[in-house]
């Protein structure tokens, strides 16, 4: 894929927006970067090249807040990523483009509109097991849907939530990629692609965190909403037209 294809400049822009978001609010980039990648290639191909986009989203975050991360968080999740990656990764070769597209549109539809679980604050975490299910869920859908809600709930600031977010999925993104390329996925061909959209994310995590006090929540999570869900519908009418 060559840089000056429309797909691939939309790549780029979508990882410095995806940056940006991941930086203001914590959440929410990861998705958008999912959303468009694999509105522009095969699905079977948008979660291999989404860990690629990830690893750069948090390659700046976990740079800009190095000082606020955790790693009494960091590090039983780590642990735990290293077998869940592996099991996902050879179970990922074997899922067809049908199910991917389903799966990931209804993962999207339910992280965006369901509503929030309360989880006890005074009951401790056990992130190394946090991390064998999140990356596992996250190697098959780019989605691990675990780490980031028991993130958001802990007793933590809202810098130290950002900063251990994005150490934990920068280090689990390694291992995805490792995973991939290890099963036989060939990333040759998206090379240049991978290289400007990591490019792009690190100004956008600049930005974001200079943001980060200075916009609405309430109007973020409204917008973020309706995009997403119609990047969900877009998937789920792939996987039907695939019936």
């Amino acid at each position: 894929m060559s840089l000056f294809e429309p797909a691939a400049i939309l790549i780029i822009i979508g990882s410095f927006f995806s940056a940006y978001i991941s930086a203001a609010f914590a959440v929410g980039g990861g998705f958008i970067m999912l959303a468009i990648v694999s509105s522009i290639v095969p699905i079977t191909v948008a979660v291999p090249l989404h860990a690629w986009m990830m690893l750069g989203l948090s390659l700046g975050r976990s740079w800009y807040f190095r000082r606020e991360i955790v790693w009494r968080i960091v590090t039983p999740f780590l642990l735990g990523a290293l077998i869940g990656v592996f099991i996902g990764g050879r179970v990922y070769f074997d899922l067809s483009e049908f199910l991917l597209s389903l799966v990931i549109g209804l993962l999207i539809l339910a992280a965006v509109w369901m509503p929030k679980v309360e989880w006890g604050s005074r009951i401790p975490t056990p992130f190394f097991w946090v991390g064998v299910i999140h990356s596992f869920l996250s190697t098959l859908f780019s989605f691990g849907g675990l780490f980031q809600p028991l993130m958001i709930r802990a007793a933590l600031s809202r810098l130290q939530i950002v900063g251990t977010l994005a150490a934990g999925l920068l280090l689990m993104n390694v291992l995805k990629l490792s995973a991939y390329s290890y099963y036989g996925f060939d990333y040759g061909p998206y090379l240049y692609v991978i290289l400007g959209a990591i490019l792009a994310a690190i100004p956008g995590s600049y930005l974001g965190k200079q943001t980060l006090h200075h916009i609405s929540e309430e109007k973020f999570r409204l917008i973020f909403r309706i995009i997403m869900t119609c990047f969900a519908l877009r998937l789920l009418y792939r996987a039907w037209v695939l019936l």
